[in-house]
This record gives structure tokens, C-alpha cells and sequence, in this order.
């Protein structure tokens, strides 16, 4: 199948593939950014396979850093745009055991795309793309689950998921992000070792949760977390959220989905299960605490419309500086029209003759 590519990098892209191909090595484009492309999207995660070794590859170019290169990864650096770009070349592979549930214990280097194919997660995400002659190489019926909107895993589902335990997780942010069902065997499986198998770090499982919030549709993805029994381990409460809760999520803005999910569960519980900044937590309860209003939530005691010196020069010192802006703060959150020098001038001259400035 022909498939003309529509990509900022294409140029890049295209340079890479003469370089290699001169060499007499074979190089496709493949994963998320041709699944994208077809499907109209822009990827700017690139991934490149080839035959070339991580040697080959670094002699062949400038820029190289060996991010991987223990499982066959080299990135080259080029330049779009006056920016430099990261882009990984993998050499093809099949993978060992994954002792740890993320990084095979072993990698071999295979000389054919067809064998490196075998090693991937979802046929959706194991489309080739030579960039070249421009044909689509497609071993596991990718192109046509793309076309019919489902989510099959390549080979043995119980084998995948084991390898790495976030395709779990993916696979319920992929139903999310494009609105796919998820095959048979596949969703059987995943709701089979939902609820036991050993989960990878906190910080990946953060990341992917994180992008699903962000899909379209987060309110599939977070049901069917809750289905597998993902729900529970990674949100703790979550299966008794009213279903009117988890709808409402596709209807917010991106950056508040989160502590919506979260204002009914323990915040400190599902925290643990997570790997987010102090800052973040912080803003999550804030937001929470102010039902959301964005606007108190951002407020500070330096929004006030009365600064330390002005309160200074009203007769007050040390101390009562810092509690007079705490008590100004209290009473602009509950009304932020009283943010005016006249109103909290007023306000101070009442609290402090009722002597409540302590």
C-alpha cells in the first residue's frame, strides 16, 4: 500500500533513509508516528527501525547519543527549524524475558523486520513505513484494526502484558485517546492481571495517566480502568465514583481532569499510588479546597490590593504584618470585590478594634 506522508520532519526523515539505504541497510519508519499519519495526526515521537547495527549507525552520523544502545537504540540529533530534534534509530530485535516488567533481560539483533515486528505491543503500533518507495509494510493486519477502530495485541495478550505491565494501562488510554474497542482476547486478558499482576514505577504508570486525562474521551479510558481492576490499585475508591463524575471529565478543561477525578476519593491514599510533584499535590488540594475556582486558587497575599508597607504605614509592625495579610486573604477569598485599599483598610481598622489580630 503506497502512502504519500504528511510530516514536518519528512525531509529529515527522508535524508536518514538516503544515508542508510546507501549503505546497504534497510530503515522504516514505524509505531506511533505512522499509526498517526494515517489516521491524519501529527507524531513528533519519532522511531526509526533498521538492520544497521548501533555501530553502523554511529559511524554513520555526526550527532549520536547511546540512550539505549544496550537494546539496539542509538538518537541522532538534527536540526528543524533551528531546534535540534531527537530521533531513535532501533536496530531490529526479539527480546528475552522481562525479569522487571519493562526492559527485556536480553535483546538479539535480527536481521529481518518481520521478527522485530513480533516484539510489539498493539498491531495498530506495528505498521512500517519505508520512507523511500513510500509503501506501507503491515505484517499483523494493523491497517486493518486502524480501519475498524480496534485494539488487538500482537501474538500471546497473557506474553505482552507480562513483558511490560504498562500495556495495561495503554491499552485503556488508547480506548480513551482514539475511541477504539479493545479485541476480544486482548480485554479478557487485561482484565485477568488487572487486578495481581506487578505494576511498573510510579512514574510511568503518572505518565500514561496523565495522557489519558489529556485524550478526548478520558471517561472510556478511566472505565475501563475500572473494569480491569486497574482502577482500584491506582485510585483507590474509585469504583464507588458516581458515573456522572467520570462523564463529566470529557467535558473539562484538560489541566483539571485530575483533581476532579480525585475530590471525592482519599486524596492522600491515591497519591501514594502515584508520582506527582509537591507542587502539583499542593494545586490538586488547593483546587479542590476552592471548588475549582481558578481563579482563588492562584490568588496570593501579593494580589492584594494593600502591600506590607501599606499595612506598615497604618501603624502595625513584625508579626502583625504577616497575620493581617492572612486575615485580608480570608476575607478577598470570600468576595474578591472587598480588593480594594479602602475595603481592607476598613476591614483591618474593624478586626483590629474587635482585637482579633494576634
Amino acid at each position: 500500500m503506497k502512502f504519500k506522508l504528511n510530516h514536518p520532519y519528512k525531509t529529515i526523515l527522508t535524508s536518514i533513509a538516503k544515508r542508510i539505504k546507501e549503505q546497504g541497510y534497510e530503515l522504516y519508519l514505524v509505531g506511533g508516528t505512522i499509526r498517526d499519519a494515517l489516521m491524519g495526526r501529527i507524531s513528533t515521537d519519532i522511531d526509526l527501525a533498521t538492520n544497521a547495527t548501533p555501530n553502523s549507525i554511529e559511524s554513520l552520523f555526526k550527532e549520536t547519543v547511546a540512550t539505549g544502545k544496550k537494546y539496539g537504540t542509538i538518537t541522532i540529533k538534527k536540526t528543524y527549524q533551528s531546534i535540534k530534534i531527537p530521533i531513535q534509530i532501533t536496530t531490529f530485535r526479539s527480546d528475552g524475558d522481562y525479569s522487571d516488567s519493562r526492559h527485556p533481560d536480553s535483546v538479539t539483533f535480527e536481521t529481518s523486520l518481520k521478527e522485530d515486528v513480533k516484539r510489539r505491543d498493539f498491531t495498530i503500533n506495528a505498521l512500517a513505513y519505508d520512507l523511500l518507495t513510500e509503501e506501507i509494510v503491515d505484517y499483523v493486519e494493523g491497517k486493518n484494526d486502524l480501519k475498524n477502530k480496534i485494539l488487538r495485541v500482537i501474538g500471546n495478550p497473557q506474553a505482552r502484558f507480562q513483558e511490560d505491565s504498562l500495556r495495561l494501562v495503554r491499552c485503556c488510554r488508547f480506548m480513551a485517546q482514539f475511541e477504539f474497542s479493545c479485541e476480544i482476547k486482548t480485554w479478557e486478558t487485561v482484565c485477568m492481571l488487572g487486578k495481581t499482576i506487578t505494576l511498573p514505577s510510579k512514574e510511568r504508570i503518572t505518565q500514561e495517566l496523565l495522557k489519558l486525562l489529556a485524550s478526548k474521551k478520558p471517561s472510556i479510558g478511566i472505565n475501563a480502568l475500572i473494569e480491569s481492576g486497574l482502577g482500584e490499585r491506582l485510585f483507590p475508591g474509585i469504583s464507588n465514583s458516581h458515573k456522572t463524575v467520570i462523564n463529566d471529565l470529557d467535558k473539562l478543561e484538560r489541566n483539571i481532569r485530575l483533581a476532579y477525578l480525585l475530590k471525592d476519593l482519599e486524596i492522600d491514599r491515591c497519591f501514594r499510588q502515584l508520582r506527582l510533584s509537591k507542587k502539583q499535590e499542593k494545586w490538586i488540594k488547593s483546587m479542590i479546597q476552592h471548588n475549582f475556582d481558578h481563579k482563588k486558587v492562584v490568588f496570593t497575599k501579593k494580589d492584594l490590593a494593600l502591600s506590607g508597607a501599606d499595612i506598615k504605614s497604618m501603624g502595625f509592625q513584625d508579626k502583625q504584618i504577616g497575620i493581617i495579610q492572612q486575615h485580608c486573604l480570608d476575607y478577598v477569598m470570600q468576595d474578591f470585590s472587598h480588593n480594594t485599599k479602602v475595603k481592607l483598610k476598613h476591614y483591618i481598622q474593624t478586626i483590629s478594634n474587635e482585637g482579633n489580630i494576634h
